[in-house]
């Protein structure tokens, strides 16, 4: 009688620690987000306008711009703009998404027909304030830096900080992707390019 007593406490252990550690390595198996800061030296765009290179210490993102971000950096007084970047989220396979919202000041004392060209583009106008507003999506990737030299003439007065949240990779699938190098680089002429597209530096007023 005493042998399979002795049997059934050891099974009933057995079931009760694995209940236990079930949840422990279920969680080591999820992602995690680890945030960061990273440290932004300048802002570029092609000479097409169709791509931002938001250009950091270590990586660079580059992102679409849409149709609207596209018109408001091309516009000639887009100097009474100014932005600002929300955090971006990184994927395990580098894809970057993240938001950004552009104001224009009622102080600005632009005419009623250009209100209405920014308000026909999506701007939305607040009833106190009169100042202009949009929110608008960036998705992208990230590549490493490589040690390409930005022209001092295309670097920020300042360094501008985004807040960065990575997910981390599953520890059992290992599904992390490398990160490639940056596509940008340096033409025999000296021009800084992305795919043979020469690059402008973006001029932003950033808050």
């Amino acid at each position: 009688m005493k042998k399979p007593l002795i049997l059934l406490i050891a099974i009933t252990f057995l079931v009760f620690a694995g209940a236990c550690f079930t949840p422990q390595l279920y969680n080591q198996n999820t992602n995690e987000t680890r945030a960061f800061e990273e440290k932004i030296n300048t802002f570029l765009i092609t000479a097409d306008g169709n791509q931002i290179i938001v250009v950091g210490n270590q990586h660079h993102y580059i992102f679409n711009a849409n149709k609207t971000l596209k018109f408001i950096l091309q516009w000639q007084h887009k100097q009474a703009v100014t932005a600002d970047f929300s955090s971006f989220r990184i994927d395990n396979n580098q894809a970057v998404t993240g938001s950004y919202n552009l104001k224009i000041k009622a102080g600005k004392k632009l005419s009623i027909a250009k209100r209405k060209l920014l308000i026909s583009k999506g701007f939305t106008e607040h009833p106190v304030t009169k100042n202009l507003y949009y929110d608008g999506n960036l998705q992208g990737k990230r590549y490493l830096a490589n040690a390409v030299k930005i022209p001092n003439t295309m670097l920020l007065n300042k360094t501008y900080t985004i807040q960065m949240l990575e997910t981390m990779p599953d520890s059992a699938t290992n599904a992390v992707k490398k990160i490639l190098l940056t596509p940008l680089a340096i033409a025999a002429d000296g021009l800084l390019i992305l795919g043979g597209t020469p690059l402008l530096l973006l001029s932003l007023i950033l808050d």
